[in-house]
């Protein structure tokens, strides 16, 4: 099991204004001393809808020509696959959402439009040599959403698994995932897509994410997402957003099964620090 940290996406995404391109590469630097090597740095979206990525670009170009990062960028519309690609990004993370309600508030469509214009953004992502993640949203229930049966997960995964996709993502965007459910659906799409890379981007408080990580490592997941401090979360959402997996409780977990994932817990620790001085005055952004 691998892990990628997201936290220079998620923990500025929620706050209430941008924060400098410089800070975020700080953050960053603080991240490769303590062995990090693979980063989704941020989501290309417009500035006037997300003014926390603002200016995303720089960083990416800051860090293009570092040698042995895996670099991912979020997009969400062909515009953003542009700019990704505009950077020199070569590995791009694609999203949608399968609550409706969550999907018009995020995405500003139908869960049917989103999923469409990922296959679509997929297939042109692919034949431009790009490496692609498509993940599901809401994947273990949200606004409006029971948990998907897996069945269903399957039914939206297989257009993406058949044109070459390899990498799937099921995310519990809104902290609703049970070890039962995330077993399950493991267990369905392993068998279903052979040779799938699946992995989970998992939020919720410490004892749900105990819980989950259990059922991540029964069920075989590939990979976990993963911040520092658990900073972050779905500004889509309504309320405060459920935290997300913290960085070192993930290291933790893994060693404890014998997994040297080649991070130190200490360099961990100073980013931390780094990332709360950097964010100690900023307000969240709490959702509808």
């Amino acid at each position: 099991m691998e892990l990628e940290d997201q936290t220079l996406r998620e923990a500025f995404q929620i706050q209430t204004r941008p924060v400098a391109p410089s800070e975020r590469l700080r953050v960053l630097e603080a991240l490769l001393e303590a062995g990090v090597r693979r980063f989704q740095l941020g989501s290309l979206v417009r500035a006037d809808r997300m003014p926390q990525m603002a200016h995303i670009e720089q960083l990416f170009t800051d860090v293009r020509h570092m040698p042995g990062l895996e670099i991912w960028a979020m997009v969400f519309n062909f515009r953003g696959l542009q700019r990704a690609m505009d950077c020199g990004i070569t590995h791009v993370a694609l999203s949608a959402s399968l609550s409706p309600i969550h999907s018009q508030r995020n995405l500003r469509c139908s869960v049917e439009h989103g999923m469409a214009r990922c296959r679509d953004m997929a297939a042109e992502a692919l034949a431009q040599g790009l490496t692609v993640r498509m993940g599901l949203q809401c994947a273990f229930g949200g606004p409006m959403l029971t948990p998907p049966e897996a069945g269903h997960i399957f039914q939206w995964l297989l257009p993406f698994y058949q044109m070459g996709v390899q990498r799937l993502a099921l995310a519990d965007t809104a902290g609703r995932a049970t070890p039962a459910g995330i077993e399950a659906k493991l267990e369905y799409l392993r068998e279903a897509l052979p040779g799938a890379q699946i992995g989970l981007h998992l939020h919720g408080d410490q004892e749900r994410l105990a819980g989950n990580l259990e059922a991540a490592w029964s069920g075989g997941a590939a990979w976990l997402d993963a911040t520092l401090m658990g900073r972050g979360g779905c500004p889509f959402l309504a309320g405060r957003p459920p935290a997300n997996l913290p960085l070192s409780q993930a290291v933790e977990f893994l060693a404890g099964k014998g997994v040297d994932v080649d991070l130190e817990l200490a360099g961990l620790a100073k980013a931390e620090a780094l990332l709360s001085t950097i964010l100690s005055n900023e307000k969240v952004i709490v959702g509808y």
